[in-house]
Parts: structure tokens; sequence; C-alpha cells
């Protein structure tokens, strides 16, 4: 579907912009509202219903579980339901079988999420861990490659970095990582709702997310996935009574782990935030993911050219095409935090990151936003 040809219908399905130039989705994406009205008929049902309707809740998360798998390009019994990106990450870092002359890459532009699991299986299993320094914000592939050998187990890297935008070329780190008998484990949190993301052609091992920025869905929400071929490889560190392979028979017996990655779902999900969720990519999938990626990029355009005429301030993030995507990181000024809330004070919402602004629009997002935008910051360095 045409974006700019559907702006005012699209616009109509994000209350935030009634009060709000939302630019900040690599913080906290706002609820679309039929991602609100999917989460209350789920609450609703459970309010006057209990659990009579449990049985459709099930099986509308299975369909939710399809509606994932498609959406990177994957198996549906790759998928297994999380309740955020760490939660996904550490089933992995606490399943995996650790031997003693492991080691772990990770890199110093990483979120705490993707480094501090791998720093607890390293204590824990004398392991080493190897830092992959940044260069002016970048990640270099041949760093990686000077780093991972024939003891690395694991690569983990975020596919986009939170901080600044950089975004990784997945599909030839995980080559490197291959060749070594090493495995890439991705945080997609950053880039998933806000271009393509195909798990067999990246050819990731193991990809956690949370719905709540680019995906547009409720908090608490999210998914782990894992190449079919190594389930068996990750051991569940956390059991519960849908670990079982006969997850709705409650008879006393030996457990038997699902054959899918569903064996890593212990307890209740979330049905209303899945409910949500699946609302939010039924959207994005209405628009198309591609044709998402070029408004992003264009309003992202938009802002490069205009940002560097303002005295003083000047774009950190990467420019080169194949690393960026809907993350900006502006420097120059002396206090991000002051500014952030002095937009705020104008009903315009953006983060400070790593001593700069960092803005990050939607495909809903105008470029009359991010005029908006330019014109207040333009006063501030004025003053």
């Amino acid at each position: 579907m045409n974006i700019e040809g559907h702006i005012d219908e699209l616009r109509a399905q994000f209350p935030v912009i009634k009060r709000y130039t939302y630019l900040n989705h690599a913080a906290v994406g706002p609820l679309p509202l039929r991602v609100l009205d999917e989460v209350s008929r789920i609450n609703q049902d459970k309010g006057y219903s209990g659990g009579l309707h449990w049985m459709d809740w099930e099986e509308e998360a299975e369909e939710t579980r399809k509606i994932i798998a498609r959406f990177i390009n994957a198996d549906p019994e790759e998928i297994a339901f999380a309740q955020n990106t760490s939660a996904g990450l550490s089933t992995i870092a606490n399943g995996l079988n650790w031997e003693k002359t492991d080691n772990i890459v990770i890199n110093d532009l990483e979120f705490p999420s993707n480094i501090f699991p791998w720093q607890i299986q390293a204590k824990r299993h004398g392991l080493v861990t190897k830092t992959v320094q940044q260069r002016n914000e970048e990640l270099a592939i041949e760093d990686f490659e000077e780093q991972i050998d024939r003891h690395t187990k694991i690569v983990a890297v975020s596919h986009i970095q939170f901080s600044n935008g950089f975004k990784v070329d997945l599909q030839r780190l995980s080559k490197l990582a291959h060749e070594n008998g090493g495995y890439v484990v991705t945080d997609a949190v950053q880039s998933l709702g806000q271009m393509p993301i195909d798990v067999k052609k990246l050819d990731v091992d193991f990809l956690a997310t949370s719905g709540y920025k680019w995906l547009l869905s409720p908090i608490a929400t999210g998914f782990l996935y894992i190449k079919k071929e190594l389930i068996d490889e990750i051991e569940p560190s956390i059991v519960g009574y849908r670990t079982d392979e006969n997850y709705h028979e409650y008879s006393y017996r030996t457990i038997r782990p699902a054959l899918t990655a569903r064996r890593f779902e212990h307890g209740q999900i979330n049905f209303p935030g899945i409910a949500g969720m699946r609302a939010a990519i039924e959207l994005l999938d209405s628009f198309g993911i591609y044709n998402i990626e070029k408004r992003i990029r264009k309003l992202v355009d938009h802002l490069i050219a205009d940002i560097s005429e303002l005295r003083g301030l000047k774009v950190l993030s990467s420019m080169k095409p194949e690393h960026r995507n809907g993350i900006i990181k502006v420097g120059g000024l002396d206090n991000p935090d002051d500014v952030v809330k002095k937009l705020k004070e104008e009903n315009i919402v953006i983060s400070s990151r790593a001593g700069g602004l960092r803005i990050s629009p939607h495909f809903y997002n105008t470029e009359k936003e991010i005029e908006q935008l330019l014109d207040v910051l333009s006063l501030l360095t004025k003053s």
C-alpha cells in the first residue's frame, strides 16, 4: 500500500499525534488504535467470562506465531514467545553447553541486555570474553575477524546499535562466525518494524526482540527465534507446563520437552499483548515493510539534509548507505539532556543517548514533523 497516498488514514491510527510530534521509536513506540482494541478485547473477554475463551486465545497465539514467522522468513516451530529481548537472550546464554575453552565476542557499543548475560556465563564457567572496540562509533567486520577464532562459541551483537543507529552486516558476520564453528546471537529490537528482516538470508542462529519499540506492540511482548537445527542444542533453563510436548495434559509424568521452540515458553503467555502484537504486525504488513523502510529513509534524509545547517550541530551516525536506518544521532550540543527537556516542552519527543540527540521517526511521521523539530532546534542553537 502506498504510504504517502494513505497518510491521513494511517495517522488516524496513532492517537499520540494529537499531542506530540513523536520521533522516539528507538525508545518506546506508541500503540496504534487497532492494537489498543485487540488488547482491550482479550481483557474484556477475561473480565466478563473468565477463562471461557482460553482455547480461543491459544489458537490466536498460534496464528500470531505463524504471522511472526512469515514476518522474518522463519518457520513457526522456530519461534518462542518471550516477555522481552533480555528474556530471549538469557534463554540462549543459560541454555548453551559451555566448555572451558570457549570464548564470547561482544562489542563496546552494545546495549547492556546483550552484554550482561554473556558476562555472567563467562564468570560462571570461567570463559574468556573478547570485546570489539568501536571506531568512531562504527564496528568494523575486520575487528570482529581479529577477535573470532576456533574457540568462539558466541558472537553477540545488535543488528542496529541503540545509541547511534549503526547497522551491522549480519550476513557477513554470520559467515565469519560459522567458518570458525561459532554462533551469532542478535538483538533485533532496533531493526524489526523499520526494515525487512530475513533470518535465512542473514543466517543468524538466534534472534531476540521486544515488541514495544519499532514493532508498535505492547510492553512485555516479544519473541525468540532459534534456528530449527539448534533447538536441541539449547537446554531450557526455566521450565513449566508449556515446556512439555503435551502441555494441555496436566497429570503426573516425566517431562518431554516440546520438539519446537515452544519448549522455551514455561508458564502463562501474555495473551492480550500477543493479540496486540499480531495487530501491529498486520498493520505493518498492510503497508509493506519495504515501503516502510523507504518512507523512514525519506524522513531521515530530510532531517540529515537540514541538520548540518544548524549552528554547531552535526550528524554522528554513519552516512554509509549499508549502515544507515531510522536512528540518527546528532552531536555538537553541550547538554543534550536539557535540549530533550526543552523539546518536550514544545511537545516534541526524542531521546538523548551517549552524549548526543537520538532521533528516530517511524513511517506514520511526516516531513512537517521533521521541520517542526528542526525549527525548535534552530532556536535552541541560536540562544
